[in-house]
């Protein structure tokens, strides 16, 4: 098996200013409803906003699309398993592109203190039979 790797780091501070800026509009753009109930519902939101940005810029890198048109960042959504720990579920252009190169799985690994928030992704691929 071989794997496809990404990984990005985003300024909280530059994500607190957007929300502040920008609100809903840029929330909505960048994630889905089910990461706005959850990133909003914690003691600070642009720690876990941060997060999930720099995740979602991690798994598209791992994915190595084409570039054709902007990312739709909606179709990268950052979940969380029983445990707590972040799972990655694509849906619309970014599954298919995925199914495409013939990607099992993306494991992501999240981080952040105050200034910084970091994101690894691993997408795995399927050996060609």
């Amino acid at each position: 098996m071989t794997v496809q790797a990404g990984t990005d780091i985003v300024s909280v501070a530059r994500v607190q200013r957007l929300i502040e800026d920008k609100g809903s509009s840029f929330l909505a753009r960048w994630f889905t409803e089910d990461e706005i109930a959850y990133c909003s519902s914690m003691a600070h939101p642009a720690l876990h906003f941060a997060a999930r940005l720099a995740a979602k810029e991690a798994v598209v890198k791992a994915l190595r699309t084409d570039g054709e048109g902007p990312v739709p960042w909606r179709h990268v959504e950052i979940r969380r398993d029983r445990t707590g720990a972040p799972t990655v579920r694509l849906s619309g252009r970014l599954l298919d592109e995925a199914t495409r190169q013939g990607l099992s799985e993306i494991s992501i690994s999240l981080s952040h203190c105050q200034e910084f928030a970091t994101a690894f992704a691993v997408a795995d691929r399927r050996p060609v039979p």
